[in-house]
């Protein structure tokens, strides 16, 4: 633990300055900006903190208000050795003992919530850590495919592409863990940092922090909805999407080249429709989006794709030109990104998809931080194809690659650490923008990749699985884990995009279906990859698959009118039954079921079974296929759920206006 030289108490903070190991001072500030949100920052020279974090270089850059005004705190002696710090608009306090050193962080009824006991310096990094009770469970730190509930766990926040993995990987790596104690912790840089959770000394978290400066957020709160909140209300709302982006999309590999031609994405177009298939968006993964050449036949599919009602997304690589299209675009080597000796051409992020590409490859990156390239890409480069093209949007994928080697140069003459985050979180936040402004019924980013601020693009994918029943249970726990990190939408491709590994135990009709049940009861579907398309399966199958997408589209009223509240709350809409049913202790472990706004428990099945065990918590719940009630806490043993169907429960005490009818039109196309 580092000494406690002096400690300094003004009318807005308290400023704690520390001694390291190798004698050098270490100043420490405590703040509230909010209330019940508590700020800790460190500085290594006195009042030169910086406010810059994560989340206030994201409004800053896009010219949005603050919203943080220091609060003047209430400093009251307890004794010789502690003290406590109260707001008069917060109902929360800390309370700071020096001997043995602790910092308490209080609710309004003086219950200790959280606690930080160590605070350590080295040269490049520094640790805080506290105390973990027996009961506690902690969900969070972004997409996660091990699961919601982190407890027990370490992670690091870096995000990586490691190709069809479910431990130690993240596309979205948000550091934010939420607490069933009543708190939460975020540390607001883009920097690497590592976060372990019980796995080393199971009564203990730790926060490692690389290359930057300490600005961890406290949040305490009563409930867990309230501090996903305020973390939205901190680090930004995710936008409402478009109404149309709630549908099915289309999509096939690029190797493939399925979709690379007219006549590839007519073919799919015509046997949708001969199979009664419904969907609303395709993307033409496989079209080279940056050959001009091939934009008069761009411009026709699109046309005529858009008569028939239907939506255009390009597949992209987060703002990577290959350098043989640069002169159609009028590219300028200033527009990238540049190592220590003028190359533009850099070596993509390490431990890319060892299976694809073991080694580090090269790219042009992007500087961002040159006004003029933004000018270029926004205003000629994807003017052209959102206004003279019209094209709906992009899939924005390898959002994990952009590197920080120490000889990197940036227009702006900004530090690299950090980027390897902001550059996919400023891209995808300004792509979004962008496809507002130029698309009259709005336009979508679907995005790999990101860190702090991902909800704002705001549609995230879980990136890379095998039609395998394991894939299904690490979709569903990203989406979740993603939710509770403040990520409202997360999407996936449809029961995995890769064939399967052990087809013996994955048969990928059932795999499919099981999948196919799954992504109906989420934001939208989206089938991709290599694997069999919906309508090459049997008439079985097809039929099968035809129910369940015409069910999604009968859930749309409710799916906006649920979207609409995550958009303004930051509740995610696939919801961890914790954030609906806190007091419930029974739900805290539950990963494999999860409420659909607030009126729909949905229980997929994740396995290769007709049969699963199902919890009803407290409540009146109306079975969806036999309309039976049923009073929770309820539990079935082995619920009977054979391939077409996946068990469903309606939720009495739902404030939706509108699922009433949504549940009747569904029975009604049940019983059709």
């Amino acid at each position: 633990m580092t000494d406690i030289l002096e400690i300094i108490k003004n009318p807005d903070r308290v400023e704690l300055i520390l001694s390291r190991e190798n004698g050098k001072k270490v100043y420490l500030r405590i703040a509230s900006s909010k209330a019940n949100v508590w700020r800790l920052q460190s500085a290594d020279v006195k009042e030169e903190f910086d406010n810059l974090g994560a989340v206030q270089l994201l409004k800053e850059e896009f010219n949005e208000p603050s919203n943080e005004n220091i609060l003047p705190l209430d400093i009251k002696e307890k004794s010789d050795t502690s003290f406590q710090i109260e707001s008069a608009v917060n109902s929360t306090s800390i309370q700071i003992n020096l001997s043995p050193f602790h910092i308490l962080f209080l609710d309004k009824t003086g219950k200790t919530k959280c606690t930080i006991d160590d605070i350590s310096f080295d040269e490049a990094s520094i640790t805080i850590s506290g105390s973990l009770k027996n009961n506690e469970f902690t969900y969070g730190l972004g997409e996660r495919f091990n699961g919601a509930n982190q407890r027990g766990k370490s992670a690091h926040i870096w995000s990586e592409d490691r190709w069809c993995q479910t431990e130690g990987n993240s596309y979205v790596p948000i550091p934010f863990v939420l607490s069933t104690e009543g708190y939460a912790l975020f540390m607001n840089r883009y920097e690497y940092s590592f976060f372990d959770l019980g796995e080393n000394t199971p009564d203990r978290w730790s926060i490692t922090l690389k290359d930057a400066p300490l600005d961890l957020y406290v949040f305490i709160e009563d409930s867990p909805k309230e501090i996903l909140r305020d973390y939205a209300e901190l680090s930004g709302f995710s936008p409402m999407p478009p109404e149309w982006s709630f549908g099915i999309f289309v999509s096939r590999h690029g190797r493939l080249r399925e979709f690379a031609t007219i006549e590839g994405i007519r073919e799919m177009a015509r046997k949708m429709e001969e199979n009664d298939l419904p969907w609303t968006t395709v993307i033409i993964e496989g079209w080279n989006t940056y050959d001009t050449s091939t934009y008069e036949d761009l411009k026709k599919i699109v046309d005529e794709l858009h008569k028939k009602g239907k939506k255009v997304l390009v597949y992209e690589r987060c703002g990577r030109l290959d350098k043989e299209y640069w002169e159609t675009h009028k590219a300028k080597e200033d527009f990238f990104v540049k190592d220590s000796s003028g190359n533009t051409l850099i070596k993509e992020a390490p431990l890319y998809n060892p299976v694809d590409a073991p080694d580090r490859r090269l790219s042009c990156f992007l500087d961002l931080t040159n006004p003029e390239t933004l000018d270029w890409w926004q205003n000629y480069v994807w003017k052209r194809l959102l206004v003279d093209i019209g094209l709906d949007g992009a899939k924005i994928d390898f959002g994990e690659e952009f590197p920080e080697d120490e000889n990197l140069k940036l227009f702006s003459g900004r530090s690299i650490k950090g980027m390897h985050h902001y550059h996919a979180v400023k891209y995808g936040t300004m792509m979004y923008n962008l496809y507002q402004k130029m698309r009259p019924e709005g336009g979508i980013c679907w995005a790999r990749g990101g860190g702090i601020g991902a909800q704002r693009y705001p549609y995230l994918w879980c990136g890379d699985q095998l039609r395998e029943f394991r894939f299904l249970k690490a979709i569903l726990s990203a989406i979740l884990s993603s939710g509770v990190s403040g990520i409202p939408f997360m999407c996936h491709d449809l029961a995995g995009y890769m064939p399967a590994r052990d087809k013996e135990r994955n048969i990928e009709e059932e795999v499919f279906i099981r999948g196919t049940e799954l992504a109906c009861f989420t934001v939208n579907m989206e089938t991709h990859g290599t694997v069999t398309r919906p309508y090459d399966f049997s008439p079985e199958i097809i039929d099968i698959y035809r129910l369940y997408s015409k069910i999604h589209y009968a859930l749309i009223p409710y799916l906006i009118e649920q979207a609409r509240i995550s958009s303004d709350t930051g509740i995610p809409l696939v919801r961890h039954l914790y954030l609906e049913f806190p007091e419930d202790e029974k739900v805290r472990g539950i990963e494999d079921e999860y409420m659909l706004g607030d009126g729909l428990l949905v229980a997929p099945v994740l396995e290769d079974s007709n049969k699963r065990d199902i919890y009803l918590p407290s409540g009146e719940w109306n079975d969806l296929w036999n309309e039976k009630i049923f009073k929770g806490p309820y539990e079935f043993s082995k619920y009977t759920a054979p391939l077409e169907r996946i068990p469903i429960f309606i939720y009495s005490d739902t404030r939706s206006e509108v699922l009433d009818k949504v549940v009747e039109n569904i029975r009604s196309i049940l019983k059709s």
